[in-house]
């Protein structure tokens, strides 16, 4: 869908990327510019130092949980950029409380001495922690999209064809190498394994499946005039080898009418895409 989150957004390497380079910019900000009124409670440079590496482990962790936590919902869920800035909004709410929180229940007498509250210190912890986190956040998020646009681009660009055939489904790799080339019928459904995916098809009677390093989206675009229809976040399906759609526990599948391969879901997202490719299907003429 145009309105959610692309996959590499929140695939584990970038995931572990985003957490790293958050924790160093969050270590060079603080022993820079001091925020949090961090000086206020300690007396020497080796304090600030333990108090810094404190402050940053407890961001670390939030955040590494926090994209845990998105990874695995993603993989059954699609994330709508504003349900992504509200996650992002939380981490912070999350991590300006903490940061509330410590001198008020860990140093009491020095908060009341200072006349520190809770909402002041709510504020300023706010503020610091969302300039902390989104200016890495923003920086990566770009980094991500500049190399999926690159590796997209030298996907099509530099794919070679010199053992393409050219009444074949032809499937390459990240870099162009054509790792597969099989008859339409043969292929069943290609699913997402972070920045692989996994073609599943019918070789000599028996189901096989490849691994190769791309995405869904480079696999969609490919075969966008195909019966390789996206049906799901993680999921292409040959729609000619499907035999039904129906209900199964409340969710669509399509169903391949054979024992050896299992029904495939339907997302909200895609499902009038392939209900449209259902109906020309059936009708060509339309």
């Amino acid at each position: 869908m145009k309105n959610c989150i692309p996959s590499y957004f929140n695939n584990k390497q970038n995931s572990i990327l985003l957490v790293l380079s958050t924790t160093i910019f969050a270590e060079l900000f603080i022993l820079i510019f001091t925020p949090f009124q961090s000086r206020l409670w300690v007396e020497s440079d080796w304090q600030f130092l333990g108090w810094v590496s404190l402050v940053v482990l407890v961001a670390m962790g939030t955040i590494a949980i926090s994209r845990t936590i998105l990874y695995h919902y993603a993989k059954k869920h699609q994330i709508s950029y504003a349900r992504y800035g509200v996650w992002i909004f939380t981490e912070i709410s999350i991590m300006s409380l903490i940061y509330t929180l410590f001198p008020l229940l860990v140093l009491p007498t020095f908060a009341e001495q200072k006349g520190l509250e809770f909402f002041q210190l709510f504020k300023e912890a706010f503020l610091d922690t969302a300039f902390i986190l989104l200016i890495p956040y923003t920086i990566m998020i770009l980094l991500f999209e500049v190399r999926e646009k690159n590796a997209y681009i030298q996907h099509i660009t530099g794919a070679s064809s010199d053992y393409a055939q050219p009444d074949m489904y032809n499937f390459y790799d990240e870099k162009g190498e054509l790792k597969l080339s099989a008859k339409p019928e043969t292929i069943y459904y290609i699913e997402s394994a972070d920045n692989y995916v996994i073609i599943h098809y019918i070789s000599t009677g028996k189901k096989e499946k490849l691994m190769i390093r791309n995405t869904l989206k480079n696999i969609e675009w490919r075969f966008r005039d195909t019966q390789l229809v996206r049906c799901h976040r993680s999921f292409i399906v040959n729609l000619s080898k499907v035999q039904i759609m129906r209900r199964q526990e409340g969710d669509v599948v399509l169903d391949f009418g054979e024992e050896r391969v299992a029904p495939i879901p339907v997302s909200k997202g895609y499902g009038e895409k392939v209900i449209s490719h259902f109906a020309n299907r059936i009708n060509p003429s339309n």
